[in-house]
């Protein structure tokens, strides 16, 4: 399978193989499609950058690389902290979200704004931790905790989780009190969906 879109993440892999957070967004398109979830993680290219620095850095200059096939790039920015990296440019921290993707993709700065998609997570990543929490009261508390302490291990090993071990149930809750996580998965299955149109 080809790749269809590549996604960049702030965050980054820890020493588990699966990224957790890619792993969720791909099983949230593969739960609407009716699809296997490892499949169609071959048709989504994961790329976490390290940091807000490093992922603006690559919206920026590195869109036309990544999909070089024309495929488009989608980035998932914590808000607070691109907001805090953009203020050394100029927006104000009180800037709307419109506001701050128009920085983002602003002409001189990014090399293909139009193969860009930016998804704002308000808050952070931690947002979805809390979230899988609530959803599934079986993880454990212990290792929620270390996960919100930042440890991109136990991140990664709640996030798999919530991907491959739980039913749909649990993704559709997260989805209700993550936007970011809803916007980013339909983007995704609409556009493997014109795309599988167009290939048939």
């Amino acid at each position: 399978m080809t790749t269809v879109a590549v996604i960049l993440y702030e965050d980054q892999r820890g020493k588990e193989k699966e990224f957790g957070l890619h792993n969720l967004v791909v099983a949230c398109v593969a739960d609407d499609l009716g699809k296997d979830v490892f499949t169609l993680c071959r048709a989504f290219e994961a790329h976490p950058t390290k940091g807000v620095s490093n992922l603006l850095r690559s919206c920026r200059q590195d869109v036309h690389r990544l999909g070089a096939r024309g495929q488009r790039v989608f980035a998932l920015i914590d808000a607070d902290k691109i907001r805090e990296q953009l203020r050394h440019e100029g927006v104000p921290a009180s800037a709307d979200d419109d506001a701050v993707v128009r920085a983002i993709k602003a002409e001189g700065r990014c090399v293909a704004p139009d193969q860009l998609e930016v998804v704002l997570l308000k808050e952070n990543t931690e947002t979805v931790i809390q979230a899988a929490k609530l959803c599934d009261k079986e993880l454990p508390d212990a290792a929620v905790e270390q996960a919100l302490r930042k440890d991109v291990n136990a991140r990664d090993r709640i996030l798999n989780n919530v991907a491959y071990g739980k039913g749909r149930a649990v993704r559709d809750c997260i989805r209700g009190k993550v936007p970011a996580i809803q916007a980013l998965a339909g983007a995704l299955r609409d556009l493997f969906t014109v795309r599988s149109v167009m290939d048939s």
